[in-house]
């Protein structure tokens, strides 16, 4: 496994949602962001409205460092174990925004 999926996994590790995510945002072979999956507002608003998803979150961390950078997302299933990961519709169109160049997920 690549190195820097591998440090997803650590990531997503860290999150504090059931549906435990991370994302490692990598800029001329450097990690330049990191970021789990977090809730960020109220839960009474929707599930939707009070999380952000890691890729998303890590993209913000890096800032115009995510400009062309190559982006790792990596899913932990309830047991501990890497878990398939697929971006939702509103992350595809972030990541696009950044021109993240590639995508890996798990």
């Amino acid at each position: 496994m690549n190195k820097h999926l591998e440090y997803a996994l650590e990531v997503a590790s860290e999150s504090k949602c059931r549906h435990k995510h991370g994302a490692v945002v990598v800029s001329r072979g450097q990690v330049v962001a990191t970021a789990t999956n977090q809730r960020v507002g109220d839960p009474e608003e929707g599930w939707r409205k009070a999380h952000i998803h890691a890729e998303h979150a890590a993209l913000l961390a890096a800032g115009d460092r995510a400009y062309g950078a190559k982006v790792y997302v990596a899913r932990l299933s309830r047991t501990g174990a890497p878990a398939e990961s697929k971006p939702c519709r509103k992350c595809e169109r972030i990541l696009e925004k950044f021109k993240v160049v590639t995508v890996v997920w798990t």
